[in-house]
C-alpha cells in the first residue's frame, strides 16, 4: 500500500506543477506519515541506514523502487542487481555514445523517465524526482550531509549517498558504497558477490606480478586520458589503475598529483617511455596531432618502434569498474607477457562485465570506440 499511495501522491504533485500550483514537499513526506505508523504486523515500518555522508537514514523495510543520481550511482544499483527497481534515468546517461557496460547490458534502463540532467555539476530535479516516486534516491556527486539533507528536504524521499572515492581509482569507497547498496534494495548477497569478485581480481592482478623487481621493468605512459571531454596525449594520470594494479612503472608517477593531469609534450620525451597506452576515448585528437606535428611522434621510440596500445575508457560518469579490470588484464599481457599468458583479454573483459553488469559487451565497446585491445599504428594512418 505504501508504494501505491507514495505514486499517487506524486502524480497530484505532478498535475499541481502542472498548474502552477504550489505544493511543498512537506506535504507529500505528511501524506505518508501515516503509512508509517500502520505498519502490516509484525513488519517494521522503517529501518535505518548509514550512509557514507556519515547519515543515519530512515528508509522504507522494503525498497522496490529506487532513483539513482550523480556520477555512478545507477552504477551501483546496477551491480547490486536492483535494474529492475530503477524508476527514472539522468538525461546524461543517454547521451550518445552510450559506452557504460551497465546501460549496455540493461537497454531497457534508457527508456526511464528522464529524472534530471545529471553529469558533471549538475543540480538535481526535485520536480522530476518526485514524479519518478521512488522509494529512495541514491546519490553520488553530492557527496556531503549538507547537500543530502536539502534533497530530503525538498522531496520528502530518503537520500542515501554513496561514493566511489577519488576520480579514477577503486579505493574502500566503493566496497562499502556496494554493501550499502544491497543492504538498502535487501541483495544484500549479491553486493557481497560483486565486492567479493573485485576484491579477488585485484589481489589477482597484484599477485602476478609482486615478485618482480623494478629493477628491469619495462616503462609505460598512458595518455588521451578523458576528464570532462576527450583529451590528447598530454592528457595521463600518475595514479592510473590499471598500471597501478599491475604494478608497472608509470612514468608519470613522480608527479605530485592522483587525478588526471594535463603535462607539457616535452615531458614526455624526457620521461621516454618504453611502452605508451592511449585512452580510445582521445585517440581521434591524437591522430589530429600526429597530423599536425608528426616529426614530435616520431621522436618517440615507442611510437616509432610500434610499442603503442589501446585501453578502453574507464572513466566514463565515474569509474566503470568491468573495464578498469579488463584495460589492467590487458596491460598485463603487454608489460609482462609470461605472467599473464593465460589471459585472453576480449575473454576476460566479457566474464568481468557478466558478472557485473550482467552481460558481455567488450564486442559493443569495440564497435563504439572502433577497435578493442591491441597495438595502435600512429605512424601508418587511421
Amino acid at each position: 500500500m505504501r508504494k501505491s499511495i507514495r505514486v499517487a501522491v506524486a502524480g497530484v504533485l505532478t498535475l499541481a506543477l502542472m498548474f502552477g500550483l504550489s505544493i511543498s514537499a512537506g506535504c507529500a513526506a505528511d501524506a505518508e506519515a501515516p503509512q508509517d505508523a500502520v505498519p502490516a504486523a509484525g513488519e517494521p515500518a522503517e529501518r535505518t541506514v548509514t550512509d557514507l555522508a556519515g547519515r543515519e537514514v530512515r528508509i522504507p523495510a522494503e525498497v522496490d523502487r529506487v532513483a539513482a543520481i550523480g556520477s555512478g550511482a545507477l552504477r551501483l544499483v546496477v551491480y547490486a542487481g536492483g535494474a529492475d527497481r530503477v524508476v527514472g534515468i539522468e538525461e546524461f546517461e543517454t547521451r550518445p555514445p552510450v559506452a557504460r557496460p551497465y546501460t549496455l547490458a540493461n537497454p531497457g534502463l534508457l527508456e526511464l523517465p528522464v529524472i534530471g540532467a545529471g553529469g558533471p555539476d549538475s543540480t538535481p530535479d526535485a520536480e522530476r524526482l518526485l514524479a519518478a516516486a521512488p522509494d529512495v534516491i541514491f546519490v553520488n556527486q553530492i557527496a556531503d550531509a549538507e547537500g543530502a539533507e536539502k534533497l530530503e528536504a525538498s522531496t520528502g524521499i530518503p537520500v542515501v549517498v554513496v561514493s566511489y572515492g577519488s576520480l579514477g581509482t577503486l579505493d574502500e569507497p566503493f566496497f562499502v558504497s556496494m554493501e550499502l547498496v544491497g543492504q538498502v534494495l535487501g541483495t544484500d548477497e549479491r553486493s557481497a558477490e560483486v565486492v567479493t569478485y573485485v576484491r579477488d581480481a585485484l589481489e589477482d592482478l597484484a599477485a602476478r606480478t609482486a615478485d618482480v623487481p623494478d629493477v628491469g621493468k619495462a616503462t609505460a605512459y598512458v595518455g588521451a586520458l578523458g576528464f570532462k571531454g576527450a583529451r590528447g596525449m598530454e592528457s595521463t594520470q600518475p595514479k592510473y589503475l590499471p598500471l597501478a594494479a599491475i604494478g608497472a612503472l608509470n612514468v608519470a608517477g613522480s608527479v605530485e598529483q592522483t587525478s588526471a593531469v594535463m603535462i607539457d609534450r616535452e615531458q614526455l620525451v624526457a620521461w621516454e617511455p618504453d611502452h605508451i597506452f592511449l585512452d580510445l576515448g582521445g585517440l581521434s585528437l591524437v591522430r589530429e596531432d600526429v597530423r599536425a606535428d608528426r616529426g614530435f611522434y616520431e621522436g618517440l621510440t615507442a611510437v616509432s618502434e610500434g610499442r603503442v596500445y589501446a585501453q578502453l575508457p574507464f572513466n566514463n560518469y565515474s569509474t566503470n569498474v568491468e573495464v578498469a579490470l579488463a584495460d589492467a588484464y590487458y596491460a598485463g599481457t603487454v608489460l609482462f607477457p609470461d605472467r599473464f599468458a593465460d589471459i585472453d583479454p576480449a575473454a576476460k573483459a566479457d566474464e568481468i562485465a557478466t558478472v557485473l553488469a550482467g552481460e558481455p559487451v567488450y564486442d559493443r565497446l569495440v564497435a563504439i570506440y572502433g577497435q578493442g585491445f591491441g597495438a595502435i599504428d600512429l605512424l601508418g594512418g587511421e
